[in-house]
């Protein structure tokens, strides 16, 4: 039971482990940025590539455990793989950098990439794990076990790293000073070509023990088996379809390799559909406010929680938790841990699910695509009698009072009001559907503005702030954080991105100052600032509040995420670990590689959600966590009844 010279060649494979997950996850983690921010893809298209991938890096293991057991061995299997791995990285940095014209070669390129990542990385997964497995000896089960839990740390020690520095890479790095787009605001070529040197760092340890590790030679073609032995099944079923029997199904019509049937039969088939599900996750981090004191969490750091949990928690329950359950001779075996696991996954994504409904409560309405909506400020010292907006009828007050209608479309929408003179104005919004459309209406004295309302959040922990002036000036200089802002008449400026909080000294450049004063701004708020002046010529920053609220801030505080991490990274203690040991001690010895066909369960769940984001097939994002959640439950019930 442990006893024998601890086989130090395993760190060499522990240290790969570490470099190849700080590869994958470091990756993955902006991957879903990537694609919506670089890529212009839209929220469900970026779901789709990010779980595509997902998918692809968990289906490969069952073609690299075939070759590590039937035709490579686990060794030539890793190292050749490794090396596509490699390849893969360098074709996903040369993607992300933006002087390389035309959108579609950016696609092209990162896609071929993240093919050969998949290849590389599912490629590589079932035989790492098994080959470290493999330098123990028989007698050595305490040892094999502390390894798993090594692994299994050093895994998530990767994870933790690697997500935390690369979205630093991503959000705080100038790489491309002087230019300015989209593609160069963040900086993926370094968010991607730093996980990419880990690989290499990782093919390095990898190669570095070559001479001490021990190689188990191929036993069998298993694959070759497998095909023989679904032929022969066949065959007798069509023999054998008349007969009536007792038996089990399989076993009515299998006679041949009826050993090696009998002898996996006992391998249960994990049930781990839908865990790390977690780009649903990084977007609904998104819609958060991640301040904590001066430090800002960036949306995709949100899940380095994960990792930092599991690395505590895995020693925790070893030495309190587990042997607490054994003083008091509560049974808590595999498969009761695996099942207990699944549950936690479940109440994870009802606890997202609350979370999202939050979210949606305080956010912005936005008209629907066969409709848009109109915003009426009134900037006159009277109150105006708008006698049609559409079928409406309203009043708006002086200033503070705005109304906020939703109107059906119409080609071009027009309304009326009564001016401070009596006389009767019409005004033509232009609007088209699916936008919002303020209308300042300013008096006698100054020009009614018609002006598109922004929309769309900063995503950067900031906020945006454009300005308007209903008077006939020329242009009007503004400065504000450090933001010089021109302000032409009956315009609306371009937002400027500010920090939230108050925003001072909002002046002109020139020696002529005509405001001055502050507004408080909001994590991912979308604000107007008014610049009007009152009948004595008093110039204000005019605003009921502050500023005209375009957007909501995000109001909820992304630590409310951190009882979703944690209930599921319990679950995934729980979960992993048990399966990566279960999988490879209850599997015969010619299948150490391909039973971890347990990760094919990974590529299922990400297809059900890559299906699911595509079809659009539920509208709101809390339905979703909550049919997800039911799914798992779904899945924890069959695999209870199968452990049975």
């Amino acid at each position: 039971q442990g006893k024998g010279k601890y086989p130090k060649q395993v760190f060499f494979i522990i240290g790969n482990e570490f470099c190849e997950r700080f590869s994958f996850y470091g990756m993955r983690t902006v991957l879903i940025l990537y694609a919506r921010n670089f890529l212009s893809f839209d929220d469900d298209t970026s779901t789709s590539i990010f779980h595509a991938f997902t998918m692809l890096a968990y289906f490969f293991p069952l073609v690299g455990g075939i070759l590590a057991d039937s035709y490579w061995g686990k060794y030539k299997t890793i190292a050749y793989l490794s090396i596509v791995y490699v390849i893969g990285h360098v074709m996903k940095t040369i993607a992300a950098i933006p002087f390389i014209p035309g959108n579609t070669t950016h696609i092209v390129l990162s896609m071929i990439g993240l093919l050969l990542i998949a290849m590389g990385t599912g490629g590589i997964k079932p035989c790492v794990s098994s080959f470290g497995g493999d330098q123990f000896k028989l007698h050595q089960t305490v040892y094999l076990s502390q390894f798993f839990s090594m692994f299994y740390f050093a895994i998530n020690s990767g994870a933790l790293i690697s997500k935390f520095i690369t979205p630093m890479f991503r959000a705080d790095l100038d790489c491309y000073p002087g230019h300015v787009g989209p593609k160069y605001d963040e900086c993926y070529a370094v968010a991607f070509g730093v996980p990419g040197f880990l690989m290499l760092l990782a093919v390095g340890f990898f190669f570095a023990g070559t001479k001490y590790y021990n190689r188990v030679p191929l036993q069998s073609n298993v694959f070759w088996k497998l095909c023989k032995c679904v032929y022969s099944a066949l065959r007798n079923k069509w023999k054998r379809r008349g007969q009536k029997g007792e038996e089990h199904w399989w076993e009515h019509w299998v006679d041949y390799a009826d050993a090696l049937v009998s002898r996996s039969g006992s391998i249960r088939w994990i049930a781990w559909m839908l865990w790390g599900q977690g780009s649903r996750w990084t977007l609904q981090a998104l819609q958060l406010d991640g301040t904590w004191g001066s430090f800002y969490m960036k949306p995709d750091q949100m899940d380095v929680v994960n990792p930092l949990l599991i690395i505590s928690l895995i020693p925790l329950f070893e030495v309190t938790l587990y042997p607490l359950l054994r003083h008091y001779k509560i049974n808590f075996s595999p498969i009761r841990k695996m099942t207990v696991g699944l549950l936690l996954a479940g109440l994870s994504f009802v606890f997202a699910a609350a979370l999202q409904f939050a979210i949606d409560a305080g956010k912005t309405p936005l008209p629907s695509n066969n409709q848009f909506s109109v915003r009426v400020i009134n900037l006159s010292p009277f109150k105006l009698q708008i006698s049609r907006l559409g079928n409406h009828e309203c009043s708006v007050s002086q200033i503070s009072g705005r109304t906020f209608v939703s109107v059906d479309q119409n080609d071009q929408l027009s309304f009326d009001y009564t001016g401070c003179n009596g006389n009767y104005v019409t005004i033509q919004t232009n609007a088209t559907s699916g936008n919002v459309i303020d209308v300042f209406i300013s008096g006698d004295d100054a020009s009614d503005v018609v002006s598109k309302v922004p929309t769309s959040k900063p995503e950067n922990g900031k906020s945006s702030v454009t300005f308007i002036t209903p008077y006939d000036v020329k242009d009007l200089h503004v400065n504000v954080s450090d933001h010089d802002v021109t302000i032409k008449a009956n315009e609306r400026s371009k937002p400027v991105q500010v920090q939230s909080g108050s925003v001072q000294s909002l002046a002109p450049t020139c020696v002529n100052l005509l405001y001055e004063g502050s507004v408080d701004v909001g994590v991912g708020g979308v604000y107007t600032v008014v610049l009007i002046a009152d009948q004595n010529d008093v110039r204000s920053l005019e605003t009921s509040q502050g500023a005209l609220i375009d957007m909501n801030p995000n109001n909820i505080n992304i630590a409310w995420m951190l009882p979703q991490y944690f209930v599921i990274t319990v679950g995934e203690v729980f979960l992993s670990i048990t399966g990566l040991e279960f999988s490879y001690t209850q599997a015969p010895p010619s299948m150490k590689s391909v039973m971890t066909r347990w990760l094919l369960t990974v590529s299922m769940g990400s297809v059900i959600v890559l299906v699911i984001a595509k079809s659009k097939m539920i509208a709101r994002q809390a339905h979703e966590f909550l049919f997800f959640a039911a799914l798992i439950g779904v899945a924890t019930i069959i695999f209870a009844l199968l452990a049975r």
